[in-house]
């Protein structure tokens, strides 16, 4: 049990790596966005790069939940019900 717990803190702090590393990416060109001191090309360069950086993030994501899910137990599936407002 201490191996795979080993094994599992490992990989998330991996993924915690691999996740900030965008996120500090996005996170500084917002902020060059946000101060309007970049030209019109600047501009949309840091916005292709932020983009880029978005994809990159969803694909890391998506990759750990599809190597997770064995492990996932089922959610229930739950009905949605109308939510009907009462009058008195």
């Amino acid at each position: 049990m201490g191996v795979a717990n080993g094994r599992q803190a490992g990989e998330l702090a991996h993924l915690g790596h691999d996740l900030r590393t965008p996120l500090t990416i996005i996170n500084g060109y917002a902020q060059l966005l946000k101060s309007n001191e970049l030209s019109p090309e600047q501009r949309t360069r840091a916005c292709e790069l932020i983009l880029e950086k978005c994809q990159e993030l969803n694909e890391l994501i998506r990759a750990f939940l599809e190597a997770r899910e064995p492990e996932v137990e089922p959610m229930a599936v739950v009905e949605p019900r109308p939510v009907v407002e009462q009058t008195a």
